[in-house]
């Protein structure tokens, strides 16, 4: 029974997930949401409760996973710069699977100011996890004449801002309705995280 009820509470998370990336909080209902997880409206409430309470566990939990690839990369006993290596490319891989990600979490925080002091203090602790572990690196780095001095935070958006307008290109430039999964997108892809990659690296160098 236990089973049972943690496979129908997911399948309704990974609905709803779909479906609010898609669309946006606004442009889904429960009663879409309960038809295409295959439930019962009742069963969808008793689960979360409201719309609102379901969104709020995908937002979080999709907002502060951005940024945890950080924190895993720079946690390791590795070289700084295949740290910073390690962590664009688990960013951008990321970013991958879910390319609609960084579009979601900005057209909530801009539409909604409760979303956006809600994201900001679910991103908190995460945030200053990477500042404690960044800081110190980049520090050491600098101290010993490898990096020029740079502040954590803007190491951060840099890379972010760089792997995200990526996949903004790929809407752009590519038809993401007849060819989303095309050999070209994935070459454009590939090469765009090299590049990322490469411009990062060399902008911290002396």
């Amino acid at each position: 029974m236990e089973l049972k009820t943690t496979n129908t509470e997911q399948l309704i998370l990974e609905t709803a997930e779909r479906l609010f990336l898609e669309r946006g909080y606004t442009g889904v209902s429960c009663t879409e949401i309960a038809k295409e997880a295959g439930v019962n409206h009742a069963l969808l409430h008793y689960y979360f409760r409201t719309k609102e309470k379901l969104f709020n566990q995908i937002f979080e939990q999709k907002a502060t996973q951005l940024l945890e690839f950080f924190v895993e990369a720079f946690d390791r006993d590795l070289p700084f710069f295949e740290k910073v290596k390690i962590g664009i490319e688990m960013h951008f891989d990321f970013l991958v699977q879910q390319p609609e990600l960084p579009l979601f979490v900005l057209r909530e925080v801009v539409q909604n100011k409760e979303r956006k002091d809600q994201i900001i203090q679910k991103a908190f602790p995460v945030g200053q996890r990477i500042y404690k572990i960044i800081t110190p690196a980049i520090e050491e780095e600098v101290k010993k004449g490898v990096i020029r001095p740079v502040k954590a935070i803007d190491l951060l958006l840099n890379i972010a801002s760089l792997n995200v307008f990526a996949f903004v290109a790929v809407q752009v430039f590519f038809d993401i309705k007849s060819d989303g999964k095309s050999a070209a997108i994935r070459q454009f892809l590939a090469q765009r995280k090299k590049n990322n990659v490469e411009t990062i690296i060399q902008s911290l160098k002396i």
